[in-house]
């Protein structure tokens, strides 16, 4: 096994882990995944963009007290790019709502993870919404049970 195939199953070992904490509504979980750094940002698939860690918490808990943060987050189709010390994760999501009866929101969504300190972090993310053709391809992939790479 190459030295570096561990390595890089940690960093999928993280993005799991971010969708787990959004799944039981952990802001504090969600936010131990991020690098300890100023320069972290994130942008919402609604198009609020937050940079540094404080603002990113701040951004997390007013989605979550307006029941708009995903209730879970459904990986369709990942696109991993890796490097020594950076993987980024280029992923089609279905966005569940709080509501049950919602339909989910479909999201393009691209995760930087850097290796800091010998743990994969996440440095940034970037998420917009995709347009509605492909998010209805991708939706009625899902009602037909064959899931996106089908």
């Amino acid at each position: 096994m190459p030295r570096f195939a561990r390595l890089f199953e940690a960093a999928a070992d993280t993005l799991h882990a971010y969708y787990q904490a959004i799944a039981d509504s952990d802001i504090d979980a969600v936010m131990s995944l991020w690098i300890d750094e100023d320069f972290a940002s994130l942008i919402d698939s609604s198009g609020a963009h937050w940079h540094g860690i404080d603002s990113i918490r701040a951004g997390l808990v007013q989605l979550a007290g307006s029941q708009t943060l995903a209730s879970a987050i459904e990986p369709l189709d990942v696109r991993v790019y890796d490097s020594l010390g950076t993987v980024v994760y280029a992923v089609a999501e279905a966005h569940r709502a709080r509501e049950p009866l919602a339909a989910p929101r479909m999201v393009y969504a691209t995760y930087v993870l850097v290796h800091e300190r010998g743990e994969w972090r996440i440095a940034h993310i970037h998420a917009s919404p995709m347009p509605d053709e492909t998010a209805n391809e991708f939706a009625a992939k899902m009602r037909q049970g064959q899931g996106a790479l089908h």
